[in-house]
């Protein structure tokens, strides 16, 4: 019998009873998708998977994504999985060990921006590291009439160039990453397809509004990007071994801490469930 446990006031939700290692029943496949459209984000604990089973899991609940936008940092043999980690892959410090750092939803600079994530911690740091998250459902529907009014009308430019860190990686590869992922325009308001809902669908990562230049852009990016991550609209998440953390692109962001060694051993295993087919590409 599953149980569930409210994690935080805005968002968050630990579903109880549940292996990720077992094979689903249709019944628990849409209770689980249940619980998510509600709460966003939601939590299994104490799990224990190995690689293929993170993706049979995740297989449950949509496409996976091969991370062929990020090719570099996906796991060896293991294409739907994104290693995330801070010990070396093929004796180099990881490409991953500084992934996330500001606000972000995932894989939102490609045509077909992430429907949710899934995040298996295999090591957490031993000290710190945590993860936040935000509400963009509430973020939209506690705006103003007029401002919702203003916002439903526009684009947000996502350039992952403003991806925090980026330059401090491989300069070939981020080239070569960045020749992927040129510049691309989605709904500033996006309707999720599954519940319906209305979320704002902007963060650190926008350079502008399309049709508008930076300085028209910025304040009222800067201002979104507050309205969401005020505190009473965030989830502090601590990491532990075994736990297998979901969020909802579309309804979420969120942002890895930097409040952690980077000498010291962290170490996660991302699946990405693919998303609607949205946006356009821009060269304003």
């Amino acid at each position: 019998m599953s149980e569930i446990k409210q994690l935080a006031y805005a968002l968050g939700a630990q579903i109880e009873g549940i292996t990720i290692s077992e094979t689903l029943s249709d019944v628990q496949t849409a209770f689980i998708r249940k619980i998510w459209h509600e709460h966003h984000v939601i939590l299994f604990r104490e799990q224990k998977a190995k690689p293929n089973e993170i993706i049979e899991f995740a297989s449950n609940f949509g496409e996976l994504d091969d991370h062929a936008s990020t090719p570099f940092y996906r796991l060896e043999n293991f294409p739907q999985l994104m290693e995330i980690t801070t010990r070396r892959v093929n004796g180099r410090p990881s490409e991953t060990r500084n992934v996330g750092r500001n606000w972000h939803s995932d894989y939102s600079y490609t045509q077909r921006p992430a429907a949710a994530s899934m995040l298996f911690c295999v090591e957490p740091a031993p000290v710190g590291g945590d993860t936040m998250f935000c509400n963009m459902v509430k973020s939209y529907e506690t705006l103003s009439k007029p401002m919702q009014k203003i916002v439903d009308e526009l684009h947000s430019v996502y350039d992952i160039s403003l991806t925090a860190g980026l330059f401090q990686r491989d300069l070939k590869e981020v080239e070569e990453t960045r020749k992927l992922n040129p510049p691309i325009a989605h709904p500033t308001v996006r309707v999720h397809p599954e519940s319906g809902k209305k979320a704002l669908y902007v963060s650190e990562r926008v350079s502008h509004f399309h049709g508008m230049t930076s300085e028209e852009s910025k304040p009222l990016i800067d201002y979104l990007c507050y309205h969401a991550t005020r505190p009473e609209n965030v989830y502090r998440h601590v990491w532990r071994a075994g736990d297998l953390l979901c969020w909802d692109n579309r309804t979420t962001m969120h942002m890895a801490l930097t409040d952690f060694d980077l000498t010291q051993s962290r170490h996660m295993l991302r699946a990405t469930l693919r998303g609607e087919q949205s946006g356009f590409i821009v060269d304003d």
